[in-house]
């Protein structure tokens, strides 16, 4: 936090130490400062990145219940435009069990919820995000499972209780959804995966052992997705709550959880620093694909947040947000909100998605729009 500070706007514009790596496009981002979450939405260990994009308070006890997730609601209105309606990927495997607190780390480790009750796995394998993508070998054994299973449900059907039946109609239709998608994307233009695949390869199998060579192809596969149109709504999840990532490559010895403690010292803004850089070189990439009059950042919102400011309490939200959503953004600013009558972070999502033809009357905490974006 010490280092997390930005002033004015335009040219004027003044970046604390954190942002060093975004002065080459601060024109094409927004530093925004104090809009918050209630405290029991993303406060203390466990729950935080559940509520980051909902606005809701995790439920505690045995019973999971949150609620479905910003990217996961554009994903039900807006998914059908492409092959994919969102990519959800992660950094950091996710966690079992109970907290001590009484809540699920399905709430620490998962921030796209489908249903209030259903967090979307996230795909932690770049070759396997990649895949996702293109049609392939993979693509096809995937064809050839789904309609072996159709052909089961449908001799069972005829053998179990009307009860049991639905439940099978309910998983068919699931099984349909996932064929019709992948119709889809054998249906692709030629052209378009000439364009897009040819500079890019698929990565290596399995998890990179360093953290730094894992984002950066985690990063490569949002980029391509976006600029491929092979979807438009994308999380990726770089810590966890209670996060145990490790940085040897910046020269620390414990844990991303530990050094959060001491969220003032020098270890914690190298790992700050290092994540906003990474958001940088996304920017950049992103930046350098020409799409239409603009380029693919132009046309986007790329936000980088964190639930809590320090340590485990949540007074506000340490947020980036770049791109003009096609001129309907204005970016370049340094905007802070900490005392502003207006500064529910469910009130900049409800205008995001507004901003992307969703248009709700509430969602979170909120039924008003950020101002001033």
């Amino acid at each position: 936090p010490p280092e997390w500070w930005s002033r004015s706007s335009g040219n004027q514009l003044e970046l604390g130490p954190a942002f060093s790596s975004l002065q080459p496009l601060q024109h094409k981002v927004n530093f925004l400062h104090g809009l918050h979450h209630p405290e029991d939405v993303v406060g203390g260990h466990a729950k935080g990145a559940a509520g980051i994009l909902t606005g809701v308070r995790p439920q505690g006890g045995r019973d999971v219940q949150a609620a479905i997730s910003m990217d996961q609601l554009l994903a039900t209105r807006l998914g059908d435009a492409t092959v994919l309606p969102s990519l959800v990927l992660a950094c950091e495997r996710p966690v079992s069990g109970f907290h001590e607190s009484s809540y699920s780390m399905l709430y620490a480790s998962h921030v796209s919820w489908s249903s209030p009750v259903s967090p979307v796995p996230a795909e932690m394998h770049p070759a396997l995000a990649f895949d996702s993508l293109f049609e392939n070998q993979s693509n096809r054994t995937h064809i050839s499972v789904l309609d072996l299973v159709s052909d089961q449900l449908r001799h069972v059907a005829g053998k179990v209780s009307h009860t049991d039946r639905s439940r099978i109609d309910e998983y068919a239709t699931s099984v349909r959804e996932v064929e019709q998608r992948l119709a889809r994307m054998r249906q692709q233009d030629r052209d378009e995966q000439q364009v897009t695949t040819g500079n890019w390869q698929r990565p290596p199998a399995g998890v990179p052992s360093r953290l730094d060579e894992h984002v950066r192809l985690m990063l490569d596969i949002v980029a391509l997705a976006f600029q491929a149109d092979r979807t438009r709504i994308a999380t990726l999840l770089l810590t966890n709550n209670l996060s145990g990532q490790v940085y040897p490559f910046l020269g620390l010895k414990v844990d991303h959880h530990n050094y959060s403690h001491n969220w003032d010292g020098q270890e914690f803004a190298k790992i700050t620093r290092f994540w906003v850089e990474q958001y940088a070189s996304l920017l950049q990439k992103l930046d350098s694909m020409q799409e239409g009059d603009g380029t693919v950042l132009d046309n986007s919102c790329i936000m980088l947040a964190n639930e809590q400011w320090t340590a485990h309490s949540a007074p506000k939200i340490p947020l980036l947000m770049a791109g003009g959503l096609h001129g309907s953004i204005k970016t370049g600013r340094s905007l802070d909100y900490e005392h502003a009558k207006e500064r529910r972070m469910s009130s900049l999502l409800l205008a995001v998605m507004d901003r992307m033809g969703v248009s709700l009357p509430e969602f979170g905490n909120s039924s008003t729009q950020l101002p001033e974006l």
